[in-house]
Order: structure tokens, then sequence, then C-alpha cells
């Protein structure tokens, strides 16, 4: 009876162990989530025969290895103790498929039956291919062994900028995302970044914006931008500093992607909007004096941005940098000059502006500008975002164009801060789908370069770090001649903005 009882016992154990033997061999694991960003995992899993079609595949996870395990085993499952996400499935050869899912995270909302882990967490995994057999009525379940990993951090963005970042000019309804820096969730590269979040499912992202209308680029590193030149109060703090201090505060080892512009303020756009833009572009090309301290502006540039790369590659160091250049306003109806035919939409500030002014504004400031921006990202390596022509034929003049005139920034923002910005129209026109395109080419980069990326940005730092020291001089001069040029700048007299502004929706 005893030797009866030890041989029935056995040959249970046998046959569990089989079955347990091939309910392994018929997953293959393939890839798990391992590099950041990553929540994709897949299998290859044996058909044995079944059409793809009566076969369901999915994976069970949790932060229980035992509780995993227990949920295939009927009398010790506990539902509340594990999540489960269907895969989806693609057949190959040789009686096979691949099984494929993603786990939800920040971009992609769990389900029912789902739920999404933070980066850092242990999650054991196990994957699960079901069918009904022919004749039976239940379903049989044959699941791989339990494996586990660490759930990757995800990818990181930093969008740093000026008021062309921002989104200045299309507020939209309610309020600014920030008050103070006229931050709106409508500007072109908050737009790009929620398009890529969307369309890229399989990643996970995270990102921060510090962009911030007013900002010159030495207000990214150099000093916190303040509300109005050569004052006290702030605005916010170095854009830098805000985002070093986010990727501290998150436990997040680098900073793999910024997205920015900067430049237009440098050369005085910052405190010359509304009357004063006018004004100043209308006596720029007769006032020599003024004109020297643009140039002067301008040829700085380089010394800017030369830099903000030694500090940003000596405190983050980001993998991939894309830079914005600036959308031309200027340009109307038919690629010509907006002077060629003043729209019914101007008001008197812009009808002021003389058709000298027209061509010295073009070529002088926008043209000069993209050109400073072009040379820096040629010497840094920025994947340049060319949006300086993306806004041809659909300029200031064009009364359902892409830039806001005086009397259309009071009124969509009620102030003049928006005008020469990007209205609604023109942020989802010339940015979106150019930011976006260089954010997906440069995601997908990552993954393939990573090793030589790594080493890349090793000697980067360490050649910053070393440079730092002997840019102190130089920072110093950087800050006084911004100021000098601002200061001078303001002397500018501006004139009234008139109530009598054409304004059309």
């Amino acid at each position: 009876m005893r030797t009866q009882f030890q041989f029935k016992t056995f040959g249970v154990i046998i046959i569990l162990l089989s079955f347990q033997f091939v309910s392994a061999q018929v997953f293959n694991l393939k890839a798990i989530p391992n590099e950041p960003g990553e929540r994709k995992a897949t299998s290859i899993v044996k058909l044995q025969g079944l059409p793809i079609s009566k076969v369901s595949v999915s994976i069970v996870y949790g932060t229980d290895s035992l509780e995993v395990k227990n949920a295939f085993i009927l009398n010790r499952r506990n539902p509340a103790k594990y999540f489960e996400t269907k895969a989806t499935l693609k057949e190959l050869q040789n009686g096979t498929a691949e099984a494929t899912i993603i786990f939800p995270h920040s971009g992609l909302e769990p389900k029912s039956r789902e739920k999404a882990f933070p980066f850092g967490t242990k999650l054991y995994f196990a994957w699960a291919r079901t069918h009904i057999p022919n004749g039976a009525t239940e379903e049989l379940t044959l699941n791989s062994a339990v494996s586990s990993f660490i759930v990757p951090r995800p990818i990181t963005i930093a969008y740093m900028g000026d008021s062309f970042a921002s989104g200045e000019g299309a507020k939209g309804n309610g309020n600014w995302v920030d008050e103070a820096c006229h931050r709106s969730n409508k500007s072109g590269g908050v737009l790009a970044i929620k398009k890529l979040i969307r369309e890229r499912q399989e990643l996970e992202f995270d990102y921060v914006n510090t962009t911030c209308s007013g900002a010159r680029v030495i207000d990214y590193f150099l000093v916190a931008q303040p509300v109005e030149p050569s004052k006290n109060a702030t605005k916010q703090d170095k854009q830098l500093d805000i985002v070093k201090r986010w990727l501290t505060n998150n436990r997040y080892e680098d900073l793999d992607i910024l997205v920015a512009d900067g430049g237009g303020n440098d050369i005085g756009f910052g405190n010359l909007v509304g009357d004063g833009l006018f004004s100043f572009f209308r006596e720029l090309r007769t006032d020599k004096a003024l004109n020297q301290e643009l140039n002067r502006a301008l040829n700085n540039l380089p010394d800017v941005y030369e830099s903000f790369m030694n500090f940003l590659n000596a405190e983050v160091t980001p993998s991939k940098i894309i830079w914005m250049n600036y959308p031309n306003p200027l340009i109307g109806e038919g690629g010509r000059l907006c002077y060629q035919h003043p729209s019914l939409c101007w008001g008197i500030l812009e009808n002021q502006i003389s058709n000298q002014d027209w061509v010295y504004i073009n070529e002088n400031i926008f043209n000069k500008l993209n050109q400073r921006v072009e040379q820096a990202a040629t010497l840094y390596g920025w994947d340049l975002v060319d949006v300086s022509k993306k806004a041809n034929n659909f300029g200031i003049c064009n009364c359902e164009g892409y830039f806001n005139t005086l009397g259309q920034s009071i009124l969509v923002q009620g102030d003049e801060r928006g005008t020469f910005h990007p209205n609604e129209r023109g942020f989802n026109a010339i940015y979106k789908e150019a930011v976006y395109k260089k954010l997906d080419e440069n995601v997908s980069s990552i993954f393939k370069e990573r090793k030589m990326l790594a080493l890349k940005k090793a000697k980067a730092a360490a050649k910053a770090k070393m440079y730092l020291e002997s840019f102190k001089k130089k920072n110093t001069t950087l800050i006084s001649n911004q100021s000098d040029f601002t200061n001078k700048v303001k002397l500018v007299k501006k004139g009234t903005i008139n109530s009598n502004l054409k304004v059309t929706k």
C-alpha cells in the first residue's frame, strides 16, 4: 500500500514536471525593457499546430515573484496580487508567432487588470499562452518560467528657450501655464513633444519645460532672468539650473535630449515689443550708433553660444541637442516682403514702417540672426530645425497668417507682447511637425548609438569642466556687454500705443 502510494506520487510529480517543461518550451523570450524609456517586451511563441486566431497570449506581472507563479495555480492565485496585459500576435514561419506587449506607463494609460509601475521597480513576469483544446470546454494555459527586470527610467527631454519657444502669442483659452514667462501648451515644442509621446507609445518619456518669454541665452546659464532689464526682480531661475534640479529630484541620471532656441533676445527683442518694437525698427536703419550696437550684439552671439555649451556639457551633457532657428514673419503672400502689400488687418503702427525699414529688418535682423544660429549648429553638432522659411506666404501682413499684429496680440492675450510672434495656427504649422520629426529621429539614433554617445558625452563633459575656469572672465564680459546693449536700446523713444487699431480675429 505504501509502495503503491509512493509510485502514484512519483507519477504525479513526473507529469507535473513534464507539463512545466513543455510550457517552458513554448516560449522563447526575445526582448524585455532594458534601455531608458523602453516599455516593450516580446517573445516567440510556438503555436504547436494551432491557428493563430485560436490562441491568446498575455504577460502576467507584479512585484512578488511567488504571486506571479501562483497566478497559474488555480487554488493559489490571487488576482489582486498580479496584473496582466494582453499581447498582440504576428504570425511567423515554422509555426511560431511573435508576441508583443507594452507595459503601461505615463504615456499609455493602464487598462483593466493592468498597472503602471515607476522606474526602478523590480517586476517579475511570465508569459502565458491560452487556447481551448478540441472537444474541451475549459481553457488550457501554458506559461513560461518567471523572469524579472528593473523598469528603466524614462527618456528625458528638456525644453529651453525664449518667447518663440514658450508660446508667446498663443495663449489660447484660459491662463498661461506660467504667467510670468508667458508659457503656453500651444507652443510648437510642446505640441511636438506631446505628439512624440502619442506616437512612440512603446517608450516612456518625461520632459521639463523651462522656456520663458524675454529670455536671453545668458539667462539659460549665467544669470536668473530679470522681469525688467537692470532690475533685481526675476521671472525665474537660470534655465539650466531648473533642468538640473528636475533631473536630481526625479533621480534621472542623464539628459537624453535638449530642445532649445535662443539668440533673438540677446540682440534686443526681449524689451522691444508693441510700439517699442516698431519704433526700434524704424530708428535702427538711420541711427548709426544703435546700428553699431546691434551688430556688436550679433557678433557677440558666437561667444554666448560657446559659453552656454561649456556650461551645458559640464553640468548635464545631453546626448542630443535639437536647436530651432527663427521663422521670418516678414514674408507675405506670393513670397514677397510685407511692405509690398500692406493688409487691411494692419494698424497704425505697422503702417508707419517704411519700405526701406522692411528690407533692412529682413536682411540685417532675421537673416543675420539665423546665420549665427546656423553657424553655431554646425560648430557644436546641433540638429538644426530650420523653420526660417516655414512661414513664407503667411507673414504678419497676411490677415489669416501665422503671426500676430499688435492689434491681434492685444485681442488674443490682452497685451502687446505677442506682436510679431506666431499665433496658435503658426506654432502648429511652423514648428510641430518639423520638431517632432527631429525628436523621432534622435530618439531612434540614441538607441543605435548608445555606446558611442556615452563616450562622446564623457569627453565633452571632461573638456567643458577643464575650460570652465578660463571662461569666468569671458562670462563676466558677456553679462556686461548685454547690460550695456540693453541700456542703450532702452533709450529708443517709445511712442504711445494708439487705441484706434484695426483688429481681426
